[in-house]
């Protein structure tokens, strides 16, 4: 993956540089009539039975080296008193929620998962719902009765056409991916002030886009984009709504392979080791004799990128002597492998290419982390526990 560029050289979403380069002369609306429209999109929202669009989302952290884009046609239905039912699909997926069950096919493994009357925590995990439709009719009703928060409504022009652009400010607080309210929590060290931007086609008084801002971090952003909008579209086929319609193409993948037991001695591996002058490799068996900590991450993961510095802390505080840290990647580039070597200078040493491994030992989530004594045997397997790692390397050192 290339290394992301700043964002005024990026070729991002055209509506944020249009959004600010061709708005004219903007009319600035009361706060009395800003109460008025949003009252007017949150109603016609919410008197949509159904609705289709083309779903884009691009995430761009640049400190971190992460660019991502996600592109998806979507569907949703609201005719079961308001609650929604959804179907999304792209090239390679497909994904449905009826109801009572959401299952999801990968077209290229030609797989199926299958949940249950899934809870909440399942939605806000599901990508066609990050920042969407059903999270702006959560967002607006929140935003007209909460005097709170300041809310700026402008005119714009985009493409030549008539839009508002709504802006506001969260404090301490940041909207979840369904459009609730959460709390940053004690440990989060980023400026807790959140602004957000909502642009809305005045003709229609349907979303054109709804962009997620950092205070501290002027390049980065999650913006959503909304085109090809119906909403009179075209029913999805019955069947369709049913896994059932898909099982003799489709089959589940199995059992999750569980996480490596403890006691069970770790077989030899041999990865390759980033370093700025040359790539080495580093294997498993030679560190026999020593306590050995493996800490399997990715760079999409937040808590993996903010363990760096612990895990300096850990190799730094029990030395070299008698323990060795070895961080795994398991799936990104060894370009992108440097850019965080280059970041965060590890004293400990950072592998990559451990796709296979992390399989082998059932690592489904990340950051993993599996403790080793000094014969080779797992004494601790799970996530990144700080503390608790701690008290097992004072216990074995």
């Amino acid at each position: 993956m290339k290394k992301v560029k700043p964002l005024h050289t990026l070729f991002v979403f055209a509506f944020l540089i249009l959004s600010a380069a061709t708005s004219h002369s903007q009319q600035v609306y009361k706060a009395e009539e800003t109460l008025s429209i949003l009252q007017a999109v949150s109603n016609k929202l919410n008197n949509i039975q159904s609705i289709s669009y083309k779903y884009s989302r691009e995430s761009l952290y640049a400190g971190e080296n992460y660019h991502n884009t996600y592109n998806t046609a979507v569907y949703f239905d609201f005719t079961n008193n308001g609650a929604f039912h959804f179907q999304a699909e792209d090239e390679k997926h497909f994904s449905c929620y009826n109801g009572s069950q959401y299952f999801f096919l990968n077209k290229v493994k030609k797989d199926i998962d299958i949940k249950q009357k899934p809870g909440r925590d399942i939605f806000e995990s599901l990508s066609p719902l990050y920042n969407s439709v059903v999270s702006l009719k959560a967002i607006l009703p929140m935003l007209i009765k909460n005097d709170s928060i300041q809310k700026v409504l402008k005119d714009t022009v985009i493409d030549e056409k008539q839009f508002y652009h709504l802006s506001f400010e969260l404090y301490n607080h940041y909207l979840g991916n369904l459009g609730d309210i959460n709390n940053f929590t004690a440990a989060y060290t980023g400026d807790k002030r959140k602004p957000y931007e909502i642009i809305i086609h005045k003709k229609t008084l349907l979303p054109h886009s709804y962009t997620a801002k950092f205070r501290d971090r002027k390049d980065d952003f999650i913006a959503a984009r909304f085109t090809d909008i119906n909403i009179n579209p075209k029913k999805p086929a019955g069947l369709s709504w049913f896994y059932s319609t898909y099982t003799a193409e489709y089959k589940s993948p199995g059992p999750q392979k569980q996480l490596v037991s403890l006691s069970t001695e770790l077989k030899n591996w041999t990865l390759p080791s980033y370093s700025p002058e040359k790539t080495d490799s580093v294997s498993l068996y030679p560190y026999r004799g020593k306590v050995v900590l493996l800490d399997f991450w990715i760079k999409t993961c937040g808590p993996c990128l903010a363990s760096f510095p612990h895990l300096n802390e850990l190799q730094q505080k029990f030395g070299s002597d008698k323990f060795q840290l070895l961080s795994i990647n398991t799936e990104d580039s060894k370009e992108d492998i440097a850019f965080f070597y280059k970041k965060h200078r590890p004293v400990y040493k950072m592998l990559f290419e451990g796709g296979k491994l992390a399989e082998a030992y059932g690592v489904s989530y990340f950051p993993t982390c599996i403790m080793l004594d000094k014969a080779g045997r797992v004494i601790y397997a799970g996530g990144f526990d700080k503390d608790e790692i701690e008290k097992l390397l004072v216990k074995l050192l």
